[in-house]
């Protein structure tokens, strides 16, 4: 692809942003910070399409790498958007502790849950302040099947349809 062709891309990708935003009659976009590229790149979308102001950043560490959260940081701070780490690892825990014993979790089925915990914390940000939750998955995890049901690829599962 030429470079002509990825900055149309990305102002069609911008302006279907501030477009489904705008008819959302909501007030900006919820976008889960890992300090990832994913991430990064929705954020700066984001805010490209409408505004810094309408932008709320969610870190949601989960027995995660305390180093991918300092990156989420400087994503944020670069980007001037507001950050929130909501620390996920002891309600996972918690999570953890209520299924029965007697039912064994597979490793699969305990890696989704951390996504789904996230989701969780996502939507409520989002729905306490009137916002929309951002995707922050790519065409790889699309092809591959790899998404967390009504979680992580809302707005830009959208987009790519």
């Amino acid at each position: 692809m030429r470079k002509l062709d990825y900055v149309n891309l990305v102002d069609n990708i911008q302006n279907w942003i501030k477009d489904y935003v705008e008819s959302s009659n909501l007030k900006g976009i919820i976008v889960g910070i890992s300090g990832g590229i994913d991430s990064a790149v929705t954020a700066a979308m984001s805010v490209n399409a409408v505004g810094k102001e309408n932008i709320i950043g969610v870190g949601l560490p989960c027995e995660s790498n305390p180093e991918d959260y300092v990156d989420a940081k400087l994503v944020a701070k670069s980007l001037g958007i507001k950050l929130y780490i909501v620390e996920l690892t002891s309600a996972y825990k918690e999570l953890l502790k209520v299924f029965p014993h007697e039912i064994i979790t597979t490793k699969i089925a305990l890696a989704n849950i951390k996504p789904r915990l996230r989701m969780i914390a996502l939507y409520n940000f989002a729905q306490s302040l009137e916002f929309l939750v951002a995707g922050t998955g790519n065409r790889t995890e699309l092809a591959i099947g790899y998404f967390t049901k009504y979680g992580d690829i809302e707005i830009i599962n959208e987009f790519l349809h």
